[in-house]
């Protein structure tokens, strides 16, 4: 046999089994499957995350405004007068956050207890800028602001910003709008609210 004659009949076994590898129908399914399977979890995953979020950003937004409301006409501060620690009035604060006004729990996605609160007051409502709850560490990363928890008794007729935030899991980071930015693929939920104090009689130490 002719070396000619070989290399013609290679080739024709090649061009054969090419032929019968783009005619095979077995597992393609299955290929065709985990080729769009993949994608479209990940985005289901995404959308799924995205409305938690916003589910989330509304109960706590809603629970700054039931809470805020009790330093705007002054009960929460009479109620506390006498309290100088601020981690134990950040706490009383928080609790007030997570009672809904019929005393029950409030009910949350989120982890009630790990809410950061920050209380300050402006001079004015041009002055009155929120606190980030976020800020670069000593490694050079995103993480909690240590400067952000705080609490200022607000007298009459004060300007203050109510501020709180938790920590959430982010599970699809590159499909949502929910992106990390805070180690352990976590990221900051805030919410805030502006206002002037109603004219109470303030206790000692509020102004």
């Amino acid at each position: 046999m002719s070396t000619a004659f070989r290399a013609a009949r290679r080739w024709l076994d090649l061009r054969t089994q090419v032929a019968r590898f783009t005619q095979a129908r077995a597992g393609a399914t299955a290929v065709e499957f985990a080729l769009v399977a993949v994608p479209f979890f990940a985005l289901v995953g995404a959308c799924l995350e995205n409305g938690i979020v916003f589910w989330e950003q509304e109960i706590l937004q809603q629970a700054v405004a039931d809470a805020g409301r009790q330093i705007y006409t002054g009960a929460f501060q009479t109620a506390n007068a006498g309290t100088t620690d601020t981690a134990t009035l950040m706490a009383r604060f928080r609790t007030a956050m997570c009672t809904q006004s019929n005393g029950t729990p409030r009910v949350t996605i989120f982890n009630c207890a790990n809410v950061r609160v920050s209380i300050t007051k402006a001079d004015s409502y041009t002055a009155a800028t929120p606190v980030s709850p976020v800020a670069t560490n000593a490694s050079g990363a995103s993480d909690w602001n240590a400067n952000f928890a705080g609490y200022s008794c607000a007298g009459a007729s004060a300007i203050v910003v109510v501020q709180a935030a938790v920590d959430i899991p982010v599970f699809f980071p590159l499909l949502g709008a929910a992106v990390p930015n805070l180690p352990n693929k976590r990221r900051v939920l805030q919410a805030a609210t502006v206002f002037k104090v109603e004219p109470y009689p303030a206790p000692s130490g509020c102004s």
